[in-house]
């Protein structure tokens, strides 16, 4: 298993990681188109958390600039809300 998000699940940095093997890219990189296999992970937290998470994932990932960006969740079922937040709370 994947020691990155384990580790943001054992500090409370959200309450849920899906990984997303394989996932292929290209991209733009010093004006070139690069290709790669890279893993998505879709992570799921607080609006409160992803100062602190993307704060950790900076320091331990190895790109230079890793994909980084969040989607707000105003709608949702309630139960599911609730169980985010306290997976979340430390």
């Amino acid at each position: 298993m994947d020691l990155i998000p384990l580790a943001i699940l054992d500090k409370k940095l959200a309450a849920s990681v899906n990984i997303l093997p394989k996932a292929s890219s290209l991209y733009y990189w010093n004006g070139e188109i690069e290709e790669a296999t890279e893993v998505l992970l879709l992570i799921k937290t607080k609006t409160s958390k992803i100062h602190m998470l993307s704060s950790y994932i900076r320091s331990v990932h190895p790109f230079e600039i890793p994909e980084l960006f969040s989607l707000a969740m105003d709608q949702g079922d309630a139960h599911y809300f609730r169980w985010l937040e306290e997976a979340t709370e430390q």
